[in-house]
């Protein structure tokens, strides 16, 4: 019985482990970066936001919220994310020194 029950965590954790946003075509953009970091969380609850800091140190907002709701659960998962800089960046209140990116896939490394 335990054995099964390690089977379906493992099963359910790998599912989770690497997804992609849906509603952004990733196919050959020559426009994305691959940062490997990790992911914190910023503000104050209930105005927290999600932001992505790479091993450089950088933060970096993550847009659209879909994305960093998915995202949140990850936080403290060295990961490897590959985005790309929107054109509208996030200024003001929540706004990072590394600007603001849109990953549009990632993985868990460890």
């Amino acid at each position: 019985m335990k054995f099964f029950i390690i089977f379906i965590a493992i099963i359910f954790l790998n599912a989770f482990s690497c997804k992609t946003v849906n509603n952004i075509d990733n196919s050959n953009n020559e426009n994305s970066f691959v940062i490997t970091g990790r992911i914190e969380i910023y503000g104050n609850e209930p105005f927290t936001y999600v932001g992505i800091v790479d091993v450089n140190n950088v933060a970096y907002n993550v847009e659209p919220s879909s994305a960093a709701n998915e995202l949140r659960s990850m936080q403290g998962n060295l990961m490897e994310f590959t985005v790309i800089f929107p054109e509208e960046q996030i200024k003001g209140y929540g706004s990072l020194p590394g600007g603001t990116v849109t990953p549009i896939s990632w993985k868990i490394i460890r």
